[in-house]
């Protein structure tokens, strides 16, 4: 413990960020193995950035998958959701699956600047796809290589909108309430957290503000402030005791299971996870994590093999929106964290 207390207060004087959280533990449990964190203590909620795609947009699309007894690597989008939500969205006939915007082999680009036709309306958002889509027939028409795509999960949160009928953080806190996790305002979209205990994220030069518990993502905050990428806020004890509820359910462990499957695969992706392959995170279990990272300076990863999980979570974009600094920073932490689980495995 007192490793990784020198590690996070070093890091912290560096100017890295103001607050961080990090935890490891067992699936299987009721508590988290180790956690640890700093900064006021009054604020303890974070922008939990692209975590989001993992940990909100993945289990609704497998679960509506299950619901509607769809083969979500067979099943076209289509099938899926509906001709018309498809249309809506520019997406057109094609044979592109749910696996395919899942594993970011959707053929849609990386990121646009949506942001800059969205008022707060989800409608303009359509829009601006639809009018893109207008500029670049190709859009959404067949499968691509694997391109990490923040537009395919903005796609996916709209379909499930269309889907359902509702709003995506609505969606997303029934889902939550199915697997018998109660949020109690530890995690869940900007609206639905207290808003005093949000921890201070960035300037931002679009807004000309300061950003707390708004988030930091300008396509997200465009939509409305929740999305298929971005939106979702948390606490560390929040996400970790989300995982462990994930989990315990059948319909939630559906989501490790997927996403286990596809390990061996080629590439980064998963079935809405990511490999923990890069130098950030294999010092966790020697490289088998699957989980995701968050822009803000968030991640999770979890072992398939041990059923363990770690968790790292900063406002690191308080000290600039690019820094080399924080790669180092996951990689000495989660490095750490692991060795705490293999301390306790050895007792």
């Amino acid at each position: 413990m007192a490793k990784i207390e020198s590690l996070l207060s070093s890091y912290c004087a560096s100017g890295l960020y103001t607050h961080v959280y990090v935890a490891c533990g067992f699936l299987e449990a009721k508590e988290n193995l180790f956690e640890y964190s700093m900064g006021d203590t009054s604020q303890t909620v974070f922008d939990l950035a692209s975590i989001t795609k993992a940990v909100v947009t993945t289990p609704l699309i497998i679960s509506h998958c299950k619901e509607k007894r769809l083969n979500l690597r067979k099943s076209t989008t289509a099938e899926t959701f509906g001709e018309e939500a498809c249309r809506n969205l520019g997406l057109g006939p094609s044979d592109l699956t749910v696996a395919d915007f899942l594993r970011h082999e959707s053929g849609l680009p990386a990121w646009r600047n949506f942001y800059v036709h969205c008022d707060g309306r989800r409608q303009s958002l359509t829009q601006a796809i639809v009018q893109f889509k207008e500029q670049n027939p190709f859009f959404g028409q067949g499968r691509g290589a694997e391109l990490y795509s923040d537009v395919g999960f903005m796609v996916l949160g709209e379909l499930l909108v269309f889907a359902y009928g509702k709003p995506l953080g609505e969606i997303w806190l029934e889902y939550v309430r199915k697997i018998n996790f109660e949020t109690e305002q530890e995690i869940g979209p900007a609206s639905a957290i207290k808003h005093d205990q949000a921890i201070p994220t960035a300037h931002c030069s679009v807004r000309q503000r300061q950003l707390t518990g708004e988030v930091h993502d300008e396509n997200a905050w465009g939509m409305g402030g929740f999305a298929g990428h971005a939106g979702l806020f948390g606490s560390g004890q929040g996400l970790t005791r989300f995982l462990r509820a994930l989990w315990r359910h059948e319909n939630g462990r559906r989501v490790f299971s997927e996403n286990f499957a596809e390990a061996t695969s080629p590439g980064d992706s998963l079935l809405g996870w990511r490999k923990g392959l890069d130098e950030s995170a294999r010092t966790f279990a020697e490289g088998r994590g699957c989980g995701h990272l968050g822009f803000t300076g968030t991640a999770f990863w979890v072992d398939p093999l041990t059923k363990t999980y770690a968790v790292v979570l900063t406002n690191r974009v308080i000290s600039g929106r690019i820094s080399t600094a924080i790669k180092r920073f996951r990689a000495d932490v989660f490095a750490e964290l692991w060795n705490e689980i293999k301390r306790y495995e050895k007792k």
